[in-house]
């Protein structure tokens, strides 16, 4: 995988670091600048629903503490721009999705190339990473953790174009395998599909 998807390979490890280190708030963007740097790579953090109603470190009962800031934290420390916000409770996945396809479009008619521009999504946000996807068709990557569920396969509006990679936990009840969404994309470039198996359930990416 390393030599195939050097840029996914780079994502899981940055995110596989978030436990570590110090919960200091990192410096990241909550939009993209007006004056990108067409040699830097940008990240788009979609962060899960607890994180909009909940704050920024919020502990739930079944599956522990969400890491955020940690997470965005292990991203910058990765060597790429990152661009993420904590959003209003209740945001719609259709509405920020186009606030962030849009963003995406600002980056690219700067001169920005595609293949250095990615977008990850956890649980709520992956589907407004899909939603991202759906509305944009271009080459971009994406990475798509606990994203799928029966409400993606029930939304015909849902599909992905560019470079994916799904990651799910098997013992996961609100993320399942993505393949469904990958078979009925036409405009997908490339998928691939990681499942880990670390009983952590939701909580495997907090």
């Amino acid at each position: 995988m390393t030599s195939r998807y050097p840029c996914w390979a780079m994502l899981i490890a940055a995110v596989a670091l978030a436990s570590l280190g110090s919960a200091q708030t990192p410096l990241t963007l909550p939009a993209v600048p007006e004056a990108p740097d067409p040699a830097a790579r940008y990240v788009f953090y979609l962060h899960g629903r607890i994180i909009e109603t909940d704050g920024r470190r919020p502990a739930h009962p079944d599956y522990g503490v969400y890491e955020y800031d940690q997470i965005l934290r292990a991203l910058s420390e990765s060597g790429v721009q990152v661009v993420s916000e904590q959003r209003s409770p209740d945001t719609g996945i259709g509405e920020y999705g186009q606030t962030v396809a849009k963003q995406v479009s600002s980056l690219l008619g700067k001169g920005v190339p595609a293949s250095q521009i990615a977008v990850v999504g956890f649980s709520k946000g992956g589907l407004i990473a899909i939603a991202v996807s759906s509305l944009l068709g271009e080459p971009i990557n994406y990475v798509l953790l606990a994203a799928c569920s029966e409400i993606v396969f029930g939304t015909r509006e849902f599909s992905v174009s560019g470079r994916v990679l799904s990651i799910f936990e098997e013992s996961d009840e609100n993320g399942a395998s993505c393949r469904p969404l990958f078979e009925r994309s036409t405009m997908v470039d490339e998928t691939h599909e990681i499942q880990i198996e670390t009983g952590a359930r939701h909580g495997a990416f907090y």
